[in-house]
């Protein structure tokens, strides 16, 4: 596949044909042909069609894990983020979990804010990237308890 600029549409793309097991299983999987796929991933207004929002519909029917990127990619266009929940019904994670990861995230803000610190007045570029991981992890726990109780207020578990 070409060349992209991270972060592009055409990026969120070629990670979703990865994830769904290259050019010739997605091809396979949605009717079009390996050279449209591969076109899908050029940035010029010069190609012919592209690929429609219903066959990453459709990927993502079959491929589910695969169409992620195209998730994480518009969450970040609209100011937000995408994470996958893996919810299986019973409270998957509970509220010990959520504190652990809170306390993780506060750990690494602390130490990036104390004397130790390259620059303890703001976050490096290294641990700004270490509370991102973190956030993360906090974020995900806490949506698949948030998933969980949302079932249990439903009545569903």
């Amino acid at each position: 596949m070409r060349n992209v600029r991270p972060g592009s549409i055409q990026a969120a793309i070629r990670e979703v044909i990865t994830r769904a097991g290259g050019l010739e299983c997605v091809s396979a999987d949605i009717g079009v042909s390996v050279t449209n796929l591969s076109r899908a991933t050029a940035c010029d207004d010069d190609r012919p069609g592209g690929l429609g929002i219903n066959h990453f519909d459709r990927l993502g029917r079959i491929v589910p894990d695969a169409v992620v990127p195209l998730a994480q990619h518009f969450g970040h266009m609209a100011g937000g983020v995408f994470q996958p929940l893996k919810v299986d019904g019973a409270l998957g994670a509970d509220m010990s979990q959520l504190t652990a990861e809170f306390a993780d995230v506060l750990a690494v803000h602390a130490e990036a804010m104390s004397s130790r610190s390259k620059n303890p007045d703001d976050y490096t570029v290294e641990e700004a990237r270490a509370a991102l991981k973190e956030m993360d992890e906090l974020i995900e726990v806490a949506a698949r308890v948030r998933g969980s109780l949302v079932q249990k207020a439903r009545g569903r578990v």
